[in-house]
């Protein structure tokens, strides 16, 4: 294997594990709760108009990627905003090396905070229906507990596709 599709290989790998980073905390901190009448999505920019039974949701897949879709969607805006948009702005910006797992984490948290906003006015509008952070009080804690884990392991991703290209100090 030559050295740049080595390296190529590894970034798909650092992204792929982001990106599941971020659909596991997305599960964790927005479950999908189930009870006796079946299950009930904390995540989700659709109407619900009849949720399905456990037993309609057992037997459908597409029910079940109803359900998904939204985690999915999140976690892909996530690792874009958090691989490609943040280490594409720290390498324009170029900042020295001491510097840039804070530049590349606050731009992480300020472009997830800006989806967010854009989001809330989407949700806003009418354009669709979704959980709005700026909702309340309570939803930016509860929006915060995936942004700032996540914010951070966009500091190391852009440390460890930025090696070298960086400031002096």
């Amino acid at each position: 294997m030559t050295v740049g599709l080595r390296h190529r290989f590894y970034l798909l790998v650092v992204v792929a594990a982001y990106w599941l980073c971020a659909l596991w905390l997305l599960f964790k901190v927005f479950p999908i709760y189930f009870d006796d009448g079946g299950p009930m999505p904390t995540f989700s920019w659709a109407n619900h108009p009849s949720l399905p039974t456990y037993a309609e949701y057992n037997r459908s897949i597409g029910i079940r990627l109803a359900f998904f879709y939204p985690y999915l969607v999140a976690a892909s805006i996530i690792a874009f905003l958090g691989c490609g948009l943040t280490t594409w702005l720290v390498r324009l910006w170029r900042p020295i090396r001491s510097h840039l797992f804070l530049a590349a984490s606050a731009t992480t948290l300020f472009s997830l905070l800006l989806a967010a906003a854009m989001s809330d006015v989407g949700t806003a509008l009418h354009i669709w229906r979704g959980p709005m952070m700026y909702g309340t009080f309570y939803n930016v804690f509860v929006f915060l507990k995936v942004m700032v884990p996540v914010s951070l392991l966009g500091g190391l991703v852009a440390l460890v596709r930025n090696p070298r290209n960086t400031g002096t100090a």
